[in-house]
Order: C-alpha cells, then structure tokens, then sequence
C-alpha cells in the first residue's frame, strides 16, 4: 500500500497497482477542473491567511501536501496540517512581473512528474488572489495607522470605541478613556524645528507601547495629544496606570532633556455615552490637569 491510496485522486488517471505507473500524466480536464474550483474558491476572501488556508484544503484533495507557508520580505504566512513531511519544494510566486514571495510546500514525499506539474499550476492561480489579499491588508493597515509613529491612527481609536461599546451592552464589561498631552510640545516645535518635534513625538510614542497590553490600546489621537482605551479598570486602577505614565515620562531620557511632561485626563463609559460624550468628560478632566501647572492626571467625575 502506498501513502496515496488513502487521498481522493479520482479525478486523475493515476494507476496504484503499482508506484512506477504514477508518473502518468494527470488528464488535462480533469486538471482544469482542480484550477477552476480552486480559482472560484479564492474569491471568497481578501484575508491573506485565508486564502493560503483555502490553497491549502483544495490542494490537499489532490496532493500528498503535509505544510503550506509563503514567505515574503514582510510577513510569513503558514498553513499546517500535520508532522513535517519526508520532502520539501519552493515555489517563487510573481504576478505580471511582480515578485510577491516563495510558497513553500512540506510534503509527505516526493511529487512524481504530474503531480508537480499540477502543483505548479495550482499555484498560479494562487498568485493573483493571494497579491489582492496582501495588498488589502496593507491598505487597511495604512488606514488604521499612524504614518509618525507607528501608532494606531484616529480611524482606528473611533472604530476600537464602537467595538468597546458594543462589548459595554451585550457582556457588562466597563472601560474608560485616557487622553493624554504632551506637556511643552509647542516650545520645542518652535525652538528647535518641526523635525526635532517629530523625533520627540517619536519617543513619545514608544514609550507609551510600554504600556501596551490586550486591556489598554494606544492610539495617537492629533498633534501632540495621544488616547488609550482600556479595559476592565477601575478608579484606583486607572489613576494608578495614568501615574506611571507620568512616571515613565520623567525617568525618559530624550523627553526629560526638553523638560517635558504630560498631562492626562480620563473618563469611564456610561450605558449612554457616544464617543463626543465621553471624550468631552475626559478632554475636560484634562483641561483641569492642566489648570493645575500640568504634569498631573484627572479623573472625570464620573469614573
């Protein structure tokens, strides 16, 4: 018995009476009719690994196929079925002349003649598919993006609130909203030149990641002035993360250096609160903060 017996091959002539007949040629309609199913498949998503996980089931109906993943200059994609196989093949993957990466394809053993010849084929129908897919998620991404920092962008932060929200009703679950200034960000600016300021912004930013987690998301709001939504906190815990915040900002090198600081303003989402209600809370908490010679945090009332 050989290890194909038990993948559906009926679509091709293969004989498994014994393993040198099947190097004979996999009848051309019946390959077509694999790359047409396939095609008609990869219409369903823009989802790169999506796509990839779609190659990897319609392949497998007809390949000895164990792994799949494509390689890329800035991402890898993967799609595992099992235990490495017993052989590996590459398949460098271009449309219209644009290199889009290498598909790596982990096999139980070698392919014979036909059946590398309808893995190639597959392949290019995988191409076009798979280029619209990356190239959405790259867009999207441009979209959600911060081009500065690095940040998750305005579009990102309001499209985050509206899942929260959501969240908020259907499971009871509280979050709050941190807005934060950069206490001095004009003079620097005007003192020493919009590249510096970006530089400074720059810092900023990554040092708020630090306080990145899958409760609290940070986003870069205008300007100067940063938001974080986080989750499932309460007063003493958000007045707590704003101080180290705070903290954080003092104990950081380039940001000290300028005699920089922030100042942070926050509110907690009510059952009827829209974004422009419990922004307006927190952007008024931080005017106070403010008020007060800034480097301090404010709590909205209602938190």
């Amino acid at each position: 018995m050989t290890v194909y017996t038990r993948l559906p091959y009926k679509l091709f002539n293969f004989s498994f009476t014994h393993p040198l007949l099947l190097n004979r040629l996999i009848k051309p309609k019946a390959a077509d009719r694999a790359c047409a199913n396939l095609a008609s498949q990869l219409r369903s998503s823009l989802d790169p690994e999506v796509i990839l996980a779609i190659f990897k089931q319609s392949t497998r109906q007809y390949l000895p196929l164990c792994n799949l993943a494509f390689h890329a200059d800035n991402c890898t994609l993967t799609a595992e079925l099992s235990a490495p196989g017993n052989a590996n093949l590459r398949f460098d993957l271009s449309d219209d002349g644009y290199a889009l990466g290498q598909l790596e394809c982990d096999l139980e053993q070698n392919l014979t003649m036909a059946q590398e010849v309808l893995l190639t084929q597959l392949a290019k129908v995988l191409v076009h598919p798979l280029r619209n897919a990356l190239e959405y998620q790259k867009m999207k991404l441009l979209a959600f993006q911060d081009s500065l920092t690095g940040l998750a962008n305005r579009n990102k932060f309001e499209h985050c609130f509206h899942q929260l929200a959501v969240s908020s009703y259907k499971k009871q679950m509280n979050f709050s909203l941190l807005i934060i200034d950069l206490d001095g960000f004009k003079r620097v600016n005007d003192k020493y030149g919009h590249q510096t300021g970006d530089l400074v912004l720059t810092h900023f930013a990554q040092l708020l990641l630090q306080f990145s987690s899958e409760r609290a998301q940070i986003f870069r709001f205008a300007g100067d002035e940063f938001t974080i939504l986080i989750n499932d906190a309460d007063k003493h815990s958000i007045s707590c993360f704003a101080q180290e915040i705070r903290h954080a900002v003092a104990r950081h090198h380039s940001l000290a250096r300028f005699k920089l600081s922030c100042s942070i303003g926050s509110a907690k989402f009510q059952c009827n609160d829209s974004l422009d209600s419990l922004f307006s809370r927190a952007d008024k908490a931080l005017f106070r903060a403010k008020g007060k010679g800034r480097n301090c945090a404010e709590l909205s009332p209602c938190v």
